[in-house]
């Protein structure tokens, strides 16, 4: 297409000078009307090269469009044969990659496993907690060899480390308040399981409340006073001291309407 738009603009551009000449031949014989006509033969032929010339062009840019759009298809369909070195490259950051995934994987089977432990650990202390009741480890202390001091001090070693529940303590300030007002708390102070296991519940109570003043820390404070003085020797049932806490746990327990 683009040779037959070069040879149209050739043939205009010969119909051009020789349509000018016969025109300059007219208007030499003064034959103006023929001059004009050859005039207006060679601008049609100027037009016609004109056009030519376009579609060439047209022609020419399509044709280049084209075969560029064929070299890319073929650099796509045919890539560049890697050379040795680029292959060991990639060979080797694929095996880098795998080994990567495979660490990673492992390093995750090894937390999961661990985890699964630590959490099966927990599991199994809770159990042990639950089986050796607070009641079996009062019961232990209160048969060992020693003074009444030394399986005091026990018993306090245990109620520090206790994990009581909030439902325990509420079960604890109902106790020890009936004990106190049934006037049992003090009856037996020979009875190491009884005292013992008052002392503990006592203190258990205070821990929870720690230094917050309420009516019930303070009933439970002044109990655990008496059961501990009282069951170790340092004061009798019917001491000022004994009758002091007495009058305290009393307000206490009128604050708290019991």
């Amino acid at each position: 297409m683009d040779d037959l738009f070069l040879i149209i603009s050739f043939l205009s551009f010969a119909a051009i000078f020789i349509f000018a000449i016969l025109s300059v031949i007219q208007f030499a014989k003064k034959n103006s009307r023929k001059g004009k006509k050859q005039i207006k033969f060679a601008s049609i032929a100027g037009a016609l090269m004109i056009v030519s010339f376009i579609g060439f062009g047209f022609t020419y840019e399509s044709v280049d469009t084209t075969e560029t759009d064929k070299e890319k298809v073929e650099t796509v369909a045919n890539p560049k044969e890697k050379t040795p070195e680029e292959k060991a490259l990639a060979e080797q950051k694929a095996k880098d990659e795998a080994e990567m995934k495979a660490k990673a994987e492992d390093e995750d089977e090894a937390r999961l496993k661990a985890e699964a432990d630590a959490k099966a650990k927990v599991e199994e202390e809770s159990s042990a907690v639950k089986v050796a009741t607070w009641q079996d480890k009062v019961k232990e202390v209160a048969a060992m060899n020693g003074t009444p001091t030394n399986k005091y001090d026990a018993i306090m070693l245990y109620a520090k480390e206790y994990p009581f529940t909030e439902a325990e303590i509420k079960e604890f300030e109902e106790y020890i308040i009936a004990e106190y007002k049934s006037k049992n708390y003090v009856a037996d102070i020979n009875n190491a399981e009884y005292m013992l296991s008052n002392i503990f519940r006592a203190n258990v109570i205070n821990k929870f409340y720690g230094q917050v003043n309420t009516p019930i820390n303070t009933f439970a404070f002044d109990f655990f006073q008496n059961t501990k003085y009282t069951y170790r020797g340092v004061d009798t049932v019917d001491s000022s001291a004994v009758r002091s806490n007495e009058r305290q746990m009393d307000k206490a327990l009128n604050k708290m309407g019991k």
